[in-house]
């Protein structure tokens, strides 16, 4: 949703959520690792943009995925404790929009690289709902993140 501009983002959600269908955002906050108060910012700033015509009821067939673009290019895993900040913020975000009770049905899965060691501490934290494992990015061992 960053490289398409929220405008745009925000017609594509729409009409797919109008039609009905199960969508999967991606949020990231750019080539830079942010730290957790510009990540806030960086972020709230995509979601106000991307559902502002987005209703409660209609968040519900979302699943966020974040997915962040530094950890991507750099090939630079993120920190169980990073990840475990960001899906909390992107919940937070979430429950001061739509209240607590839909952000918890609110699907937010980690996209990004992954070491091994930290796969069980993201795993099972409450607001990390899944791990995404993507076939198009470069592999390596570390990243064999299968849920």
């Amino acid at each position: 949703c960053r490289s398409e501009g929220s405008g745009l983002a925000s017609r594509n959600i729409y009409r797919a959520l109008t039609a009905q269908r199960r969508l999967f955002v991606c949020l990231d906050e750019g080539e830079q690792r942010l730290q957790p108060l510009d990540f806030v910012e960086e972020i709230l700033t995509q979601l106000a943009g991307m559902f502002r015509n987005v209703t409660a009821a209609a968040i519900k067939q979302v699943t966020i995925v974040y997915r962040p673009q530094w950890s991507q290019e750099c090939w630079l895993p993120a920190d169980a404790q990073r990840i475990r900040i960001a899906h909390r913020q992107i919940r937070d975000l979430l429950a001061e929009r739509y209240g607590s009770e839909v952000a918890r049905q609110v699907a937010i899965i980690y996209g990004g690289p992954l070491l091994e060691a930290a796969r069980d501490q993201v795993i099972n934290d409450i607001n990390v709902n899944g791990l995404l494992y993507d076939p198009f990015v470069r592999r390596n061992e570390e990243n064999e993140v299968k849920k």
